[in-house]
């Protein structure tokens, strides 16, 4: 059996998943190949070229490198499931300790390898706003996005609530993910908007409302790229920096990140969050961790998991821009990313599996897809 088809079985495995239907945010349909040459190579020192191919871009960083590693670790040996060429990078922890570690020597990625979390950084955008909320610099996520962004006041946003905006709920975006990659490249100041980075103007591209807010869930980027004005104009900060200040020096206070951004500093926060394998597992554990102290930012993220919207996936809904699971029983936090990329998260096993993978297709199937979670838990779990 391939490693993906594998792969999958852990997760389910690893925080007991079962009948679950999952299926990929992006439908982009790019081999390992591309991926890793496009998507995640380029990461590695975006941070230090200010390029992605031929364009030029803003890459905020906060932190510092971290001072020593994480070496591979074989505790609980997994590595029939994880030793793959496509597979960079995967740690399991159970009751905040690291039992296994692997990374991709062959790739030369180590603990300390910058990875770009795709799709993973929404879950990031999420957590910068609850912590807003528990400083009280937003008085409710029922409260309109535009009585604390003057810039979404010209814009369909205005009136819609930040709860909507935050379960991709708005009613703004229009169906089948329609001009998703347009936003990103305006955003991102790529293809024809070289040089013109600029996250607003992506957000201003949607003109109208397809629905009514609340209404029915749409993944798709217009929210995140919302969320985004919304932090900058509210604290004058990017969503990289509050993420860092508010989130990130609480669980790894030695880690460094870097996020893309546009030319006034807005945060690209679709996706382009870019830590090290440690610190994406580590982000996972701190959400888990406070969700078992209900701290504030716990009560939030039970919250996101709690009034989650339905999808079209089955028995799949959609938090405070993180994805929830039924898990037997539980409901489960889980961060995705185009490629095969996951944090999920077991409040009730006090686990994190964080997987980085750059095949989301192989020959069992793709890893989005159904029909792939079965039966391995015995053999993972003990």
């Amino acid at each position: 059996m391939k490693f993906l088809h594998l792969l999958f079985f852990v997760v389910a495995a690893t925080v007991f998943l079962s009948g679950i239907s999952i299926s990929t945010e992006s439908y982009a349909d790019h081999g390992p190949e591309r991926m890793w040459k496009r998507q995640i190579k380029p990461y590695f020192t975006a941070h230090k070229t200010g390029t992605m191919g031929p364009f030029e871009v803003n890459i905020e960083s906060f932190g510092e490198e971290l001072p020593s590693k994480v070496k591979q670790i074989r505790e609980q040996n997994f590595d029939k499931f994880f030793d793959d060429k496509y597979n960079l990078a995967a740690i399991v922890r159970k009751n905040n300790k690291i039992v296994y570690a692997r990374f991709d020597d062959n790739k030369k990625i180590t603990s300390q390898t910058p990875l770009h979390g795709m799709s993973m950084s929404k879950t990031a955008l999420g957590a910068a706003v609850g912590s807003l909320v528990c400083d009280g610099s937003i008085k409710s996520l029922n409260d309109e996005i535009g009585l604390y962004a003057i810039g979404l006041r010209d814009t369909p946003y205005s009136k819609i609530s930040i709860r909507n905006v935050l379960q991709m709920n708005s009613g703004v975006t229009p169906p089948n993910r329609k001009d998703v990659k347009l936003a990103n490249q305006m955003a991102m100041g790529m293809k024809r908007f070289a040089g013109r980075a600029d996250v607003l103007a992506a957000v201003r591209h949607f003109k109208g409302t397809a629905r009514k807010q609340g209404e029915q869930h749409n993944y798709h980027a217009a929210d995140s790229l919302a969320l985004s004005v919304l932090i900058f104009e509210l604290t004058g900060k990017s969503v990289a920096q509050i993420f860092y200040e508010n989130i990130v020096k609480q669980f790894g206070p030695n880690g460094k990140i870097h996020w893309a951004a546009d030319k006034k500093g807005r945060t690209v926060s679709l996706a382009r969050l870019v830590m090290t394998a440690p610190d994406w597992n580590l982000f996972g554990q701190f959400i888990i961790n406070e969700v078992k102290a209900e701290s504030c930012m716990g009560k939030f993220f039970k919250e996101g998991i709690n009034t989650s919207v339905p999808t079209t996936r089955e028995n799949v809904k959609y938090g405070f821009q993180f994805w929830v699971y039924d898990v037997d029983g539980e409901s489960a936090i889980t961060m995705t990313g185009h490629g095969g990329l996951f944090n999920v998260l077991s409040v009730k096993k006090n686990t994190v599996i964080s997987i980085f993978s750059v095949d989301e297709k192989y020959q069992a199937g793709n890893l989005f897809s159904s029909g792939v979670l079965t039966t391995v838990a015995s053999e993972i779990v003990d």
